[in-house]
């Protein structure tokens, strides 16, 4: 059993706390705003006021020493769509307070959420080790997006903790709807992959590298799909509205190979893109 605090118990924070508690783990969480700390607590929750980045380099090691923390889990997103001119070093800044807090307060493991827009749009199948920091700096097809995705992961590499580091494909669930997304793509592709992971899988997998995944990165995606045009056309039936798709384009994209986390062992709920809708 850990004693785990997940930072941003939000649209995946906070189900999967609820989800860890069910799995008798001792679980707290934070909220960087005083009604979603109070909205957590209305949920049960454990929950803490903690914003990024830190105030005091020693208050998040003086809470995890506090609730004698072993375990982080980071859930917060990078905020670079925030404003019109993103600041693309915040979210490693965020991310190295949040590894010095735990070296001090002598972690042991560090559980990152992080993306798969880590990798280039390349059309080929993107496994973990076809991204990392280093490579992007000197690789011109890594966008500054890449880069600065990558260089936050870089921090939790480089703390010297056990650590995953789980890229998530594009997240839905059945409220978080991707037809709901349909209106705000300006075109949609028939030759790239339909990159998606339902919240359900991404909670299995944050709960499976828990204990079973050590010093890896993994990538989350559901293991097989079909091309943007017909699963955002899929999505649209499903719920019987009267929306047209974008213009069609045959742009390819990459497609996320999730291979690597079947291999050690977890078991996606869903097999297929269609059957998330």
């Amino acid at each position: 059993m850990a004693s785990v605090l997940i930072i941003g118990a939000g649209w995946l924070g906070r189900p999967l706390a609820k989800q860890l508690s069910a799995s008798h783990h001792q679980v707290h969480v934070t909220n960087s705003q005083l009604d979603t700390v109070s909205q957590s607590l209305t949920d049960g929750l454990h929950a803490h006021h903690l914003s990024l980045p830190l105030d005091t380099s020693h208050s998040l090691t003086d809470l995890l020493q506090q609730l004698n923390i072993d375990t982080i889990i980071g859930c917060f997103t990078p905020g670079f769509r925030r404003t019109a001119t993103p600041n693309w070093g915040s979210y490693a800044q965020n991310w190295q307070q949040i590894c010095q807090s735990a070296q001090q307060a002598k972690i042991n493991k560090i559980i990152m959420i992080s993306s798969t827009a880590v990798y280039p749009a390349i059309a080929k199948p993107m496994q973990e080790s076809d991204a990392d920091f280093a490579q992007s700096i000197v690789d011109n097809q890594f966008s500054e997006k890449n880069r600065a995705l990558l260089k936050a992961e870089q921090q939790v590499f480089d703390s010297g903790l056990d650590y995953a580091v789980i890229r998530c494909s594009g997240l839905i669930d059945q409220h978080r709807h991707p037809s709901r997304f349909v209106t705000r793509l300006r075109s949609v592709s028939r030759h790239a992959p339909a990159n998606m992971l339902h919240k359900d899988d991404a909670i299995g997998v944050i709960e499976f590298a828990l204990d079973k995944v050590t010093s890896r990165v993994l990538n989350a995606s559901t293991p097989d799909t079909c091309d943007k045009a017909q699963f955002y056309q899929a999505a649209i039936a499903s719920r019987q509205l009267d929306i047209t798709l974008p213009e069609i384009v045959d742009t390819p994209d990459k497609r996320i190979d999730s291979s690597l986390s079947q291999k050690l062992g977890y078991q996606y709920r869903y097999q297929h893109t269609l059957d998330l809708l």
